[in-house]
């Protein structure tokens, strides 16, 4: 049986080759295949004009279609950084959307959310959050995939405290309604759990590489403290 690909998904507005060595990283951790959906800001500028995720989600199945032609995957495990996971979440969806029906559910053996501001309870009203939640709310292919979110307690929002926690505690009360909480400097814990999901915590590990080196995908030190070892292992 031919092992599953991982397809890792940036986060908003990001550049895919920022995530080659996160790529690297992935496939030393896991013993898989790594490639990344070469989304551009040039991607997230058209989501963002159209309040869709159209855009997104058309680089990502066309991803797949050259995975399977290219490499000869048929299954796939979605890494998914920040909104990637929501990108994701609707990939997964059997629900048309613009048209055109992706059910990812049925390639995909996992999806890893890494700090995505699922937003569950509270949030924005931002087309990502509204869709993912409207047409894949929680888990609904729990009995299909596997769901990890991973969330990170490593800056406390704190209105009054220093650049840091201030910048946090803004973001945080967007993200959440309460900014005096922890999180990765950018999404709160409880944004980025996901209801029916493997929920997991780690410390110390910031958002993104704009606020340090310690990020999800920063090193494989980092990713070896979130991978699930049942999904392949080095």
């Amino acid at each position: 049986m031919t092992q599953p690909a991982i397809l890792l998904i940036g986060g908003y507005n990001s550049v895919w080759p920022a995530y080659l060595a996160a790529a690297r990283h992935l496939e030393d951790v896991s013993g898989l295949r790594a490639i990344g959906v070469p989304l551009l800001p040039w991607d997230w500028w058209q989501a963002e004009r159209q309040k869709s995720a159209g855009p997104l989600l058309t680089k990502l199945w066309d991803t797949v279609l050259w995975a399977r032609r290219k490499m000869g995957a048929r299954q796939f495990i979605l890494v998914a950084h920040s909104a990637g996971g929501l990108v994701s979440r609707l990939y997964l969806s059997d629900q048309p959307i613009e048209g055109q029906v992706y059910a990812g559910a049925g390639h995909v053996s996992a999806l890893i959310t890494l700090g995505s501001p699922h937003c569950a309870e509270t949030g924005p009203d931002w087309y990502l959050i509204r869709d993912a939640s409207r047409l894949a709310p929680g888990a609904p292919y729990a009995d299909r995939l596997s769901y990890y979110a991973i969330a990170s307690q490593s800056v406390q929002g704190d209105e009054q405290g220093g650049l840091a926690e201030r910048r946090a505690f803004r973001s945080y009360r967007y993200f959440s309604n309460n900014g005096a909480q922890l999180g990765d400097g950018v999404i709160p814990v409880d944004a980025a759990h996901l209801p029916g999901a493997a929920n997991r915590v780690v410390d110390g590990v910031v958002h993104s590489r704009k606020y340090g080196a310690h990020w999800y995908l920063g090193s494989l030190s980092i990713i070896r403290r979130w991978w699930p070892q049942d999904l392949g292992h080095e």
